[in-house]
Protein backbone atom coordinates (compact mmCIF):
# COMPACT_ATOMS: atom_id res chain seq x y z
CA UNK A 1 0.00 0.00 0.00
CA UNK A 2 1.32 3.54 -0.91
CA UNK A 3 0.45 6.32 1.56
CA UNK A 4 1.23 9.90 0.77
CA UNK A 5 3.64 11.94 3.16
CA UNK A 6 0.53 13.88 4.34
CA UNK A 7 -1.08 10.34 4.85
CA UNK A 8 1.89 9.23 7.06
CA UNK A 9 1.76 12.32 8.79
CA UNK A 10 -2.15 11.51 9.70
CA UNK A 11 -1.23 8.15 10.69
CA UNK A 12 1.54 9.73 12.98
CA UNK A 13 -1.24 11.54 14.52
CA UNK A 14 -3.39 8.85 15.03
CA UNK A 15 -0.93 7.03 16.42
CA UNK A 16 -0.39 9.59 19.20
CA UNK A 17 -3.79 9.13 20.72
CA UNK A 18 -6.20 11.84 18.22
CA UNK A 19 -8.96 9.25 16.95
CA UNK A 20 -11.90 11.82 15.32
CA UNK A 21 -12.12 13.97 12.53
CA UNK A 22 -12.68 17.11 14.35
CA UNK A 23 -8.86 17.13 16.72
CA UNK A 24 -7.13 15.84 13.80
CA UNK A 25 -8.31 19.04 11.81
CA UNK A 26 -7.48 20.93 14.78
CA UNK A 27 -4.07 19.19 14.98
CA UNK A 28 -3.42 19.47 11.47
CA UNK A 29 -4.95 23.23 11.02
CA UNK A 30 -7.11 21.91 8.51
CA UNK A 31 -11.14 21.83 8.11
CA UNK A 32 -13.07 19.04 9.51
CA UNK A 33 -14.71 18.44 6.42
CA UNK A 34 -10.79 17.76 4.51
CA UNK A 35 -9.24 15.44 7.87
CA UNK A 36 -12.96 13.23 7.41
CA UNK A 37 -12.20 13.23 3.91
CA UNK A 38 -8.54 11.91 4.49
CA UNK A 39 -9.51 9.39 7.19
CA UNK A 40 -12.07 7.98 4.25
CA UNK A 41 -9.43 7.54 1.97
CA UNK A 42 -7.02 5.78 4.28
CA UNK A 43 -10.10 3.72 5.39
CA UNK A 44 -9.93 2.75 1.41
CA UNK A 45 -6.83 1.89 1.18
CA UNK A 46 -6.47 -0.08 4.47
CA UNK A 47 -4.49 1.59 6.75
CA UNK A 48 -7.16 2.51 9.63
CA UNK A 49 -10.12 1.05 10.72
CA UNK A 50 -13.59 3.08 11.49
CA UNK A 51 -15.85 2.70 14.64
CA UNK A 52 -18.57 4.30 15.33
CA UNK A 53 -20.21 5.32 19.42
CA UNK A 54 -23.47 6.81 19.25
CA UNK A 55 -23.19 10.22 16.50
CA UNK A 56 -18.91 9.72 17.01
CA UNK A 57 -17.04 8.47 14.52
CA UNK A 58 -13.39 7.18 15.69
CA UNK A 59 -10.40 6.06 13.43
CA UNK A 60 -7.43 4.12 14.15
CA UNK A 61 -4.28 2.82 12.48
CA UNK A 62 -4.84 -0.95 11.73
CA UNK A 63 -2.14 -1.78 13.40
CA UNK A 64 -3.49 -0.56 16.61
CA UNK A 65 -6.76 -1.88 16.46
CA UNK A 66 -5.18 -5.80 16.59
CA UNK A 67 -3.40 -4.86 19.39
CA UNK A 68 -6.42 -3.26 20.89
CA UNK A 69 -8.09 -6.90 20.01
CA UNK A 70 -5.21 -8.76 20.85
CA UNK A 71 -5.53 -7.35 24.38
CA UNK A 72 -8.97 -7.58 24.60
CA UNK A 73 -8.88 -11.61 23.80
CA UNK A 74 -5.59 -12.01 26.67
CA UNK A 75 -8.09 -10.05 29.28
CA UNK A 76 -10.60 -12.91 28.18
CA UNK A 77 -8.81 -15.36 28.40
CA UNK A 78 -7.02 -14.40 32.07
CA UNK A 79 -10.19 -13.72 33.35
CA UNK A 80 -12.08 -16.67 32.75
CA UNK A 81 -8.52 -18.33 33.84
CA UNK A 82 -9.23 -16.56 37.61
CA UNK A 83 -12.92 -18.25 37.29
CA UNK A 84 -11.48 -21.49 36.73
CA UNK A 85 -9.32 -21.12 39.61
CA UNK A 86 -11.47 -20.07 41.69
CA UNK A 87 -13.88 -22.68 41.31
CA UNK A 88 -11.08 -25.26 41.86
CA UNK A 89 -9.91 -23.79 44.53
CA UNK A 90 -13.50 -24.01 46.01
CA UNK A 91 -13.63 -28.13 44.97
CA UNK A 92 -10.00 -28.55 47.14
CA UNK A 93 -11.22 -26.60 50.04
CA UNK A 94 -13.57 -29.59 49.82
CA UNK A 95 -11.24 -32.29 50.05
CA UNK A 96 -9.82 -33.82 52.94
CA UNK A 97 -6.45 -32.95 52.43
CA UNK A 98 -3.04 -33.07 54.92
CA UNK A 99 -1.51 -29.98 55.82
CA UNK A 100 1.65 -30.45 53.40
CA UNK A 101 -0.75 -31.00 50.76
CA UNK A 102 -2.86 -27.92 51.15
CA UNK A 103 0.22 -25.74 51.58
CA UNK A 104 1.42 -26.99 48.11
CA UNK A 105 -1.70 -26.51 46.53
CA UNK A 106 -1.94 -22.85 48.26
CA UNK A 107 1.69 -22.47 46.73
CA UNK A 108 0.80 -23.78 43.66
CA UNK A 109 -3.04 -20.90 43.15
CA UNK A 110 -0.71 -17.76 44.75
CA UNK A 111 1.81 -19.23 41.61
CA UNK A 112 -1.21 -18.62 39.54
CA UNK A 113 -2.56 -15.48 40.69
CA UNK A 114 0.58 -14.20 40.54
CA UNK A 115 1.05 -15.38 37.02
CA UNK A 116 -2.40 -13.97 36.07
CA UNK A 117 -2.13 -10.55 37.97
CA UNK A 118 0.90 -9.58 35.76
CA UNK A 119 -0.78 -10.30 32.85
CA UNK A 120 -4.08 -7.97 33.33
CA UNK A 121 -6.18 -7.16 35.61
CA UNK A 122 -8.28 -9.38 37.96
CA UNK A 123 -12.02 -9.41 37.94
CA UNK A 124 -13.71 -7.42 40.62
Amino acid sequence: MHLTDREQEILEVLRRGVHNPTLLARELGITQSGATQALQKLETKGAVTRSKVGRHVFYRPVEEERKVVQLERDLEVIRQSYHALSRVWGHVLSLDLTEEELAKVREARNLLEEILASRGKKPA
